[in-house]
């Protein structure tokens, strides 16, 4: 990597930093350049001004990230295992960009107009992924059926919100804490087997049970009656 490059990633590291510790408009350019041991007017070699590298900090991250949430989702071809990606790969996001989520979050007000911009229009694309994952599960009788938008937000704040209380010394990884996040999402916290709790509405329970069992049903006899031609065929 040239020279350039690496003092410019170094300035953004340090930027972002100072940003989080003493908020957007704590801090001047005169701070960063004492950061990275350079003079101002150095600084000037790799930004034209606070904003150009504002744009950096938060335009070129989230781009990045948004393009790499695309790739990690597209690899698999059912919505449950999209989901997991889409899960995991967030988990990751945030937990390797602490400080990026942390002032996207509360100094974003901060972020110069065309960035904020920028920023809101990836977020919502970002959305719009997890929203399709979701229609493609429900559409396909392997997701409940349910308002896509309400369940992308829990998603995507149940994920974000790890900035406020994700440590690397903590008792779990990362990896650890997306798979807790996956099975509370596929399963769920109610007990299926007999020795769980007994539900205070029972009659309720027994049509849920009974609807989603229905649910299965056609779901796999759909399935059974794509896959029988085939297999009649190869005998």
């Amino acid at each position: 990597m040239a020279r350039k490059a690496i003092v410019r990633d170094e300035v953004v590291r340090a930027a972002t930093r100072l940003f989080k510790e003493r908020g957007i408009r704590g801090v001047s350019l005169q701070d960063i350049a004492d950061e990275v041991g350079l003079t101002k007017g150095a600084l000037y070699h790799y930004f034209s001004n606070r904003d150009d590298l504002l744009r950096h900090v938060f335009g070129d991250w989230i781009t990045r990230e948004f393009e790499a949430l695309r790739e990690h989702t597209s690899g698999s071809e059912s919505a449950t295992a999209k989901l997991r990606d889409y899960v995991r790969y967030h988990v990751s996001s945030v937990v390797n960009n602490v400080d990026l989520y942390s002032l996207s979050f509360s100094s974003e007000m901060e972020i110069p107009p065309d960035i904020r911009a920028k920023f809101r229009r990836l977020k919502r694309q970002s959305d719009e992924v997890l929203k399709e994952i979701l229609r493609q599960g429900m559409a396909d009788g392997e997701l409940e059926a349910r308002d896509e938008k309400v369940i992308a937000f829990a998603i995507d704040g149940m994920c974000n919100w790890l900035f406020q209380w994700y440590t690397p010394e903590g008792p779990k990884s990362a990896a650890e804490i997306a798979d807790d996040f996956i099975d509370l999402l596929l399963r769920g916290l109610l007990r299926n087997d007999s020795s769980g709790p007994v539900e205070t509405d029972r009659q309720h329970d027994a049509v849920g049970r009974a609807e989603y069992h229905a649910r299965a049903i056609r779901f796999h006899s759909e399935r059974l009656e794509q896959l029988l031609p085939g297999l009649a065929s190869s005998d």
